[in-house]
């Protein structure tokens, strides 16, 4: 466990790590990072959302033995909010966490609305920044 921190982010990284543990390709993507969920400075290169196909998160990664690319396979209900994307996304963190309930809108009921169960914080830097709630499926390596 993390140091107690006042501002929660000591907290937002032990669950983040944990959560990672459980995802297929999670414990490979924390290998790479040195066993802790930190991903300072990492980078949003894309997310492609496809409504019959794959939606995935793509990051390029600091780690060891090199930087990497990152794909989060996302499925079921996305919801996104994401502002300032641009030619360069460096995000200062990025947190996993279990969602809460969210009051489904009246034009969402009938289409089947199962809602993800993360939400991915993408804590500002440059660039990109917001919030993306979905399932994980997987995560692998890109390149």
């Amino acid at each position: 466990m993390s140091a107690f921190s006042p501002d929660g982010i000591g907290d937002e990284l032990d669950e983040t790590t944990a959560l990672l543990g459980t995802i297929p390709g999670g414990p490979d993507l924390l290998a790479q990072l040195g066993g802790v969920a930190d991903f300072h400075d990492a980078e949003v290169v894309s997310l492609t959302l496809d409504r019959s196909g794959t939606s995935t998160l793509v990051l390029k990664v600091a780690g060891e033995p090199r930087r990497a690319l990152v794909g989060f396979t996302l499925n079921r209900w996305i919801d996104v909010n994401l502002n300032g994307f641009s030619q360069q996304n460096v995000i200062n963190r990025l947190i996993i966490r279990r969602t809460k309930e969210r009051r489904i809108e009246p034009w969402e009921s009938g289409t089947g609305v199962q809602l993800g169960e993360f939400e991915i914080t993408l804590a500002p830097c440059f660039g990109a920044y917001g919030m993306i709630r979905a399932n994980i499926e997987r995560i692998e390596f890109l390149d």
